[in-house]
């Protein structure tokens, strides 16, 4: 029954992660065509959506494919894998260490 579980366990984070996948790559095609021939209002909801999309979603993709990875590993790789995880998502909201990161570092016109 346990063996069971786990199966049934892996194929629904595939699944999802498939999915995340695919949306993540829709987004950031979207995106780039858009860049290109400017098609979407920069003022819209819509488009502050894909952004939003595109800073979280490649963290949830490797989120959930690192969870199916580390499922059936010991106790510890997966402690060390969540707090890793958790670092990340953490440190996503301050926005210094994030525009750093992303070299997205605002300049100041005068």
């Amino acid at each position: 029954m346990v063996d069971n579980s786990k199966e049934v366990r892996k194929q629904i984070l595939d699944c999802i992660g498939g999915i995340a996948a695919a949306l993540t790559i829709v987004t950031y095609l979207v995106l780039c065509i858009d860049a290109q021939w400017a098609f979407i209002p920069k003022d819209t909801t819509f488009y502050n959506v894909l952004l939003i999309i595109k800073t979280w979603a490649p963290l949830i993709v490797v989120g959930i494919t690192g969870w199916e990875f580390v499922s059936d590993k010991n106790f510890l790789w997966r402690i060390i894998f969540y707090i890793a995880v958790a670092l990340v998502v953490i440190f996503m909201f301050f926005p210094g260490t994030w525009s750093q990161f992303v070299g997205l570092v605002d300049k100041v016109t005068a």
